[in-house]
């Protein structure tokens, strides 16, 4: 079982050279690719660098929240789920711009390198005054399914969504709706669900709400993929429930996803295509070999 990588993750505050040193340590580390943020560029100062990292045998998913988020800091009523027209088209020509960013990368690649694209049901929910449509949402991923993706499948991607009491970190649609608006939507475009391990465990606040969520997936029969990052109730790094992506317990003791809660999660998605690990390495001091080291572990744990 190969695991594509969320590198930008483990990259925080390292300059090009120990950036490029990062990125060859993983290729030793024979993974199956790469988790690329989209957020306008393919990376924050030199997406033609970052394309010149990725190994020929390795694929991509590409994920549009990081853009998305930036996007809801301005803009409330942004999103692919949004109930106002006006947010929901802004979202869609986002998309748009990140359909050709897969156009672009797969030209510099010589390859169809991009095997899924993940995208969201903002806007934020909870109290932001902004309002999702199932429908809405619905409508927009079949519009979506429309175009062409040059082979990469499109993943809903789970994000926490709004619970009484809680703060939410994303606030976005609820499992059951992410599902319902992927079985109502229709293309040509194969469309699926991803679940992340830490965002499902920040919304139900214990490390079963991640099999839930796996489980509604299945049932559905829409499982593409499975990423694997951390939460923790209370650390001075990662925070207080938030979407922060911490390591693996056996690195960040205060971490729920523990190896005991990783083989219950490949358990329960014995056939998941796409098997993912993002991990956040703090404090940003850290060195490359450090955080390789956190990666490795995280390797392990899923090993």
């Amino acid at each position: 079982m190969k695991i594509h990588i969320a590198a930008y993750a483990a990259s925080a505050a390292l300059d090009q050279a120990a950036e490029a040193a990062l990125y060859a340590g993983l290729a030793d580390m024979d993974v199956a690719g790469l988790e690329q943020p989209f957020f306008g560029a393919l990376h924050r100062s030199d997406e033609s660098w970052l394309i010149g990292q990725i190994r020929p045998d390795w694929t991509i998913v590409l994920t549009t929240l990081f853009g998305t988020m930036d996007k809801l800091n301005d803009d409330k009523h942004f999103g692919l789920a949004s109930a106002d027209p006006d947010g929901r088209k802004r979202a869609l020509d986002y998309m748009e711009s990140a359909r050709l960013a897969v156009e672009k990368l797969h030209r510099a690649a010589g390859r169809r390198a991009v095997r899924a694209v993940m995208v969201h049901s903002a806007p934020r929910l909870g109290g932001s005054g902004a309002k999702s449509s199932l429908e809405g949402f619905a409508d927009s991923l079949t519009a979506l399914r429309g175009r062409d993706w040059q082979g990469a499948t499109l993943l809903v991607e789970h994000c926490d969504a709004p619970v009484p009491g809680q703060s939410p970190d994303k606030g976005f649609l609820k499992i059951e709706d992410d599902v319902m608006a992927a079985k109502l939507s229709a293309g040509k475009t194969p469309i699926g669900l991803a679940i992340n391990w830490g965002r499902s465990a920040v919304e139900t606040r214990s490390a079963e709400g991640p099999l839930v969520h796996i489980a509604r997936s299945v049932q559905a029969d829409l499982l593409g993929a499975l990423f694997f990052s951390g939460v923790t109730p209370a650390h001075p790094e990662y925070g207080e429930w938030r979407d922060s992506h911490a390591p693996f317990s056996t690195k960040c003791p205060q971490s729920l996803l523990t190896p005991a809660a990783a083989k219950a999660a490949l358990a329960a998605a014995p056939s998941c295509p796409i098997i993912g690990l993002k991990l956040q390495t703090k404090p940003v001091m850290l060195t490359v070999p450090q955080r390789l080291s956190i990666i490795q572990d995280g390797l392990n744990a899923l090993a």
